[in-house]
This record gives C-alpha cells, sequence and structure tokens, in this order.
C-alpha cells in the first residue's frame, strides 16, 4: 500500500453533504462522507488496491456539537473502491453547528501519517486554520471543509507526489540562522550573534515572525517552496530583505547556519520620544453613561467594562488619544513606532471569565487600538460624537499579568500602512482604544496623559531615517 500511494497524486476532499438515499427522509439531518479521488494513474491504483483486499485507509475523526457534546471521537472511518475514485462510509448527522477537533490520516498497518494541528500546539503557526475547525449542516446544502495537513513521520504520501487532504499536506522545513552585524571596522575575525526579528513569506499564502536570539537560531517553517523571501528588522537599523533558496535552508546545520548580515552603514535609525503631559497632550475618555459628557481632563487611558456603583448598571469607557507629530522632520520615513503605557494598580482580572482553551464556551477576550480617522477635539468629544475607526491594521492587547507595571506595544500600522494590503493610506487623527470583539469585564486601565506621574504617562517612541 505505502509503495502505491506514494507514486501518484491524491486530492483528498472533505465533503459534508446530504445522501438522495430512500433511508435518509429526514431533511434536518445529512450525511458526512470523506471521499478521495485519484488525479493520475487511476488504473495502477484500482489493481493496486485490489491486491490488498481492500484493506482501506483511514480518516480518524473527532467532531463536537456547538455545545462542546461528542458526535464522534476517534471515529474510523474506512476509505473503500467505488468505481473510479475512492469514497468512506456515510455518516449522518444531525442540522446544525459542530467544530471539527481530530482529524488524521491512518494507514493500513494503523499508523498516523498526516494530521491537522491544534491550537496552541508547537506546529499550529505552519496552517492558517489549526483545530478546532468550526462547520455547519443545513438542510439541501453541501458544506465542504478544507483542514491542512502536516505529514508526520519519514514515509509519507506527501514525500513522493504533491497531495491534498482537504487541503495541501505541508512539509515542515527546518533550518538554522544567525544574525550578525557587519561592522568592517570591528577588530574581532568574528561578528559576535545579535538578536532580530526574522519575517519567512513562503510565496503569498503563509508568514510568520520569529524573534532570533543572539545565538544559533534552529527554526522550523513551512516546506514546499524552492524560495522563500527574509525580512530582517532590529532597531536602529534598515530592514534588510532576502530571497533565500530552500537547498540552501536544507543545508545548514548548527556549526554552519545561514549568515543574515545587517550592514553597519546601512543608516542608523533616529529616535523622537513623545510623551507630554496635561499641557501639550491630547487625550480623552468617553462613557457610554453619559454619552453627552465630555471627559477631556480624565487620569486613565482606558477600555473598561464595570459596574457603575451608583445605578448598579455596567459602565463601558473607552479612550482617545493623539501626539504630535510636528517634531517629526518632514522628510523623515517612519520604521517603528512603539507605543509605552503604564497603570497605577492592575484591575482585579478575575479568571473565571476565562474558560479553559478547547471548552465549548471559550472565547478570546482583549483589546484593541484603531486608527481615528476623523478630527476630533480633547474638550469637546464625547460617547455620542465618538470619530469614526478603521480595523485596518488595529493593534490587539491580551489580557496580562507582569511583573513590571508596563506594556509596549509595535503601533507601526497605525502610522505606516503597509503597502501590500493598504492600497489607499487612510489620514489619521489618533488611537482609539476599545475593548475587542465585545465588551467584557473588567478590560484594561492605564494611566493617561494627565495623571499625576509625568513617568506613567503614555509614551510614543518613534524610530525614524532620513534621506541620504
Amino acid at each position: 500500500m505505502k509503495t502505491f500511494i506514494r507514486s501518484f497524486s491524491l486530492i483528498l476532499l472533505v465533503v459534508f453533504a446530504f445522501s438522495s438515499c430512500e433511508k435518509n427522509s429526514d431533511s434536518s439531518k445529512g450525511t458526512a462522507k470523506f471521499s478521495i479521488s485519484s488525479i493520475e494513474e487511476s488504473n495502477q491504483l484500482k489493481s493496486a488496491w485490489a491486491e490488498e483486499d481492500l484493506v482501506s485507509y483511514h480518516l480518524m475523526v473527532s467532531v463536537e456539537d456547538s455545545d462542546g457534546n461528542p458526535v464522534f471521537t476517534g471515529k474510523l472511518v474506512p476509505v473503500y473502491l467505488f468505481g473510479p475514485g475512492y469514497i468512506s462510509e456515510e455518516l449522518e448527522m444531525e442540522e446544525g453547528n459542530y467544530r471539527l477537533t481530530e482529524f488524521m490520516l491512518i494507514d493500513p498497518s494503523g499508523e498516523v501519517i498526516a494530521a491537522t494541528p491544534i491550537e496552541g500546539s508547537q506546529l499550529a503557526y505552519l496552517v492558517n486554520d489549526p483545530l478546532p475547525i468550526s462547520f455547519s449542516v443545513a438542510g439541501g446544502v453541501a458544506t465542504v471543509v478544507r483542514p491542512e495537513l502536516l505529514a508526520v513521520g519519514d514515509h509519507t504520501p506527501g514525500d513522493f507526489g504533491y497531495v491534498s487532504f482537504g487541503g495541501p499536506i505541508i512539509k515542515p522545513l527546518a533550518f538554522y540562522v544567525v544574525c550578525i552585524i557587519d561592522n568592517p571596522l570591528s577588530m574581532s575575525a568574528v561578528q559576535p550573534p545579535v538578536s532580530a526579528d526574522l519575517t519567512v513569506f513562503a510565496g503569498n499564502v503563509w508568514r510568520y515572525k520569529f524573534r532570533l536570539g543572539p545565538s544559533v537560531n534552529h527554526l522550523v517553517i513551512r516546506g514546499g517552496f524552492e524560495y522563500y523571501t527574509f525580512l530582517l528588522e532590529k532597531e536602529g537599523y534598515v530592514s534588510q530583505t532576502f530571497r533565500v533558496k530552500a537547498s540552501e535552508l536544507k543545508a545548514t546545520t548548527k556549526e554552519n547556519p545561514l549568515k543574515l548580515k545587517i550592514p553597519w552603514d546601512s543608516g542608523q535609525w533616529k529616535v523622537l520620544v513623545l510623551q507630554p503631559g496635561p499641557e501639550k497632550g491630547k487625550d480623552a475618555m468617553v462613557s457610554n453613561l453619559q454619552p453627552a459628557v465630555n471627559f477631556g481632563d480624565h487620569k486613565y487611558f482606558e477600555a473598561t467594562y464595570i459596574t457603575e456603583p451608583v445605578l448598579t448598571v455596567m459602565r463601558s469607557n473607552e479612550s482617545l488619544i493623539a501626539f504630535d507629530m510636528n517634531a517629526l522632520p518632514k522628510s523623515a520615513t517612519i520604521r517603528k513606532v512603539n507605543l509605552t503605557l503604564w497603570y497605577d494598580l492592575p484591575l482585579p482580572w478575575d479568571s473565571a471569565i476565562f474558560y479553559p482553551a478547547g471548552s465549548a464556551e471559550y472565547r478570546w477576550h482583549g483589546g484593541v487600538l484603531q486608527k481615528i480617522t476623523q478630527p476630533w477635539e480633547e474638550d469637546k468629544v464625547t460617547w455620542d460624537s465618538r470619530p469614526a475607526t478603521t480595523e485596518r491594521g488595529q493593534v490587539y492587547i491580551s489580557p496580562f499579568i507582569l511583573n513590571t507595571n508596563m506594556i509596549t506595544l509595535d503601533v507601526t500600522r497605525l502610522y505606516v500602512p503597509d503597502p501590500a494590503t493598504d492600497a489607499v493610506e487612510t489620514p489619521g487623527y489618533g488611537i482609539y482604544f476599545r475593548l475587542w470583539p465585545d465588551e467584557w469585564t473588567p478590560g484594561f486601565r492605564f494611566a493617561s496623559g494627565d495623571f499625576a506621574v509625568p513617568g506613567m504617562r503614555p509614551k510614543l517612541t518613534i524610530y525614524y531615517t532620513l534621506p541620504q
């Protein structure tokens, strides 16, 4: 079986469709079928399958309903010869919403040869949509689910041809890399490794940002491409772009890693730090319980959803802030922008509101910083007159517990458009802070520009370069 299945390409399509058989007269039910069809050498496959006495490959599937109740747990679905193609037995399912929680391909010997990774696992970042994957079965409508599979083990169909199993089977590519500053004036024969950020692009289908340490780094990326684009970034230096062959990456070792060099004379970044106080700063808070009231003088930069003690109702507070960018030279090219926020006392995070990952009730709660796209005035803005914002380039903030009382966020996308996705640059009038994707308690509360302690007011750090 292993011999023939490596000798051709397969397309595996996971199809949830309603059967037209008489036994399925209930329109509220459907059937799940996993069909497999060969795109070449069908005669060879057919004869090879017959020689195996119809011993089939299996799919192992686990599905739960929207309430987290198991529908199928570790269900082995055999795949059989059916005319010119191959098909699994039918699985009857009630109409409704489901989540695919396990998806594996098992060969006749019982070995798992491919599987879809689960969110939070070490290899989850290699696929665009790790498990669990949500889908719906509706009356009279066919639903197609295409989970991506990662090859496991050394002997898989993917080693010998393009294979798709509801999506491409992905073979990871591992390599060693180190970053150095290429300084020709250095007296040392060997340049010491430095830390940097490395974003790897695999065509237009996958990207991932790694944090390189000041040593030899062992990275695992998505395989299957002849060339990769590397974007190397380090604060204080101009970003570097490299085009690297997959064969070069495969040839690396821990003793002979790929060396990514940042030119010493590539232009040091200049830095502008903005941390205004009440007189020169511009920030405000808006509240839904006092929608017509202006809170231009408010000591917190917050996005909160907390109990209003007098009215015993929930109050939503959101915030706006803008920094005066006129101190930045007109000819400057912004390279990076960081926003540092401090809190006086952290709000009491209630772990009970965060359900365990994988449970039916699990939801991510956090906040976002969004670009404001309309003018506003600190002493006039209210909940009812909030300016428009855009979700494009928004910066997410996850709930956190730190030993320090500050966080630093990369907000470059709020000031510099991404040429790959932003066709038109949207004018910016500051930053809007709200909870995301909906209101949750308690939220976030940081010091604002009106806070009494100057060193705890919001700080914007702008890294830029000037024309040579």
